[in-house]
């Protein structure tokens, strides 16, 4: 007990000498360990986790004064027996009694404070990780709906391309072999590189203009396409198959009447990129028109970098317009 351990402790000033109290190795401590795991382990898994406050603290009253009578129970047994042998002037002074309230009652409040510690104390772990589990959560729900809206690109690009190719092989046209280079680098690019969180925008680059020139061998002299750029760009990095979307977008909905037009700028100022694409427009849109590989951008402009971009998306009767500044 710790009143005990006390009067047990530092009796002469002037020697440096410290002595436990024999009820507080035989009682106290090894009773308190044990009313804390009994809290930890049991009463906080069955009653507090379940918001059963009112029974939680009748649980913990009702082990506290076991704890209490337990504490009683071994100093009357073992430690009142060994001060008749080793401190008889301190076994005089012992009440002989075993039921003494006032004294459970004192021991039953001793561990409390360690019991609300360590309760503290696991509250705080069992925060730290609930937070870190729900952050690895998001985590793989982020990458999981980034590798999701970065695997949307149009399928029937490819399925067109190779029905293209599939004409030209036919007829033995020399632009066959530059066709299949163009597509074998832009697939490699898509399955391998763009699994990373960001890539050289130089590599972007050169990926948007192999797209270019495989639409433009399908649309041959149906489209008249202009693709610009310039500004700094070496060291620069961006999200992946992040700017394909407003092109894809300009080739599915650019032809009108069998004919139509692309322009696409792309700048770089200091840190900030700037991307306009235009595309000449049906005067009768199709209801579909602008859907889902615009919303896709939109939702990773947001994942990726919510507060360092912005992006106007403007529709009139003949022209369609993308307008993207983006911090890189």
């Amino acid at each position: 007990m710790l009143y005990q351990a006390i009067s047990y402790g530092w009796e002469y000033t002037d020697e440096f000498t410290f002595k436990l109290a024999p009820a507080l190795l035989t009682a106290g401590i090894p009773v308190t360990i044990l009313l804390t795991y009994i809290n930890l382990y049991l009463l906080m898994p069955a009653y507090y986790y379940h918001q059963q406050y009112i029974r939680y603290a009748i649980a913990i009253i009702v082990l506290l004064l076991a704890g209490g009578v337990l504490v009683r129970y071994l100093t009357y047994e073992f430690v009142i027996p060994w001060e008749r042998l080793h401190n008889p002037e301190r076994y005089r002074q012992e009440n002989k009694n075993f039921w003494i309230p006032v004294r459970i009652l004192r021991v039953s409040l001793e561990p409390y404070p360690i019991i609300a510690l360590t309760m503290l104390l696991k509250l705080m772990n069992n925060a730290y990780h609930s937070q870190k589990d729900l952050r690895e959560l998001e985590k793989e729900k982020f990458s999981a709906e980034m590798r999701l809206l970065k695997a949307q690109i149009n399928p029937h690009f490819f399925f067109n391309t190779l029905n293209s190719l599939y004409g030209l092989a036919l007829k033995g046209s020399e632009k066959t072999a530059r066709v299949v280079l163009r597509l074998s680098e832009l697939m490699h690019y898509m399955l391998y590189e763009a699994r990373a969180d960001k890539v050289l925008l130089k590599d972007e680059i050169s990926h948007l203009e192999n797209y270019i020139g495989i639409e433009q061998m399908r649309f041959a002299d149906r489209l008249d396409i202009s693709f610009e750029y310039s500004g700094d760009i070496s060291g620069k990095m961006i999200a992946p198959l992040l700017l394909l979307p407003f092109i894809e977008n300009a080739f599915k909905h650019g032809l009108t009447d069998q004919t139509g037009w692309i322009t696409i700028t792309l700048k770089v100022i200091s840190d900030r990129l700037y991307l306009k694409v235009e595309n000449s427009n049906s005067p009768e849109p199709k209801k579909s028109s602008h859907g889902l590989g615009l919303e896709n951008v939109k939702r990773r402009l947001e994942l990726s970098y919510a507060g360092k971009y912005d992006l106007h998306l403007i529709e009139k009767k003949e022209v369609f317009q993308a307008d993207l500044k983006l911090d890189l």
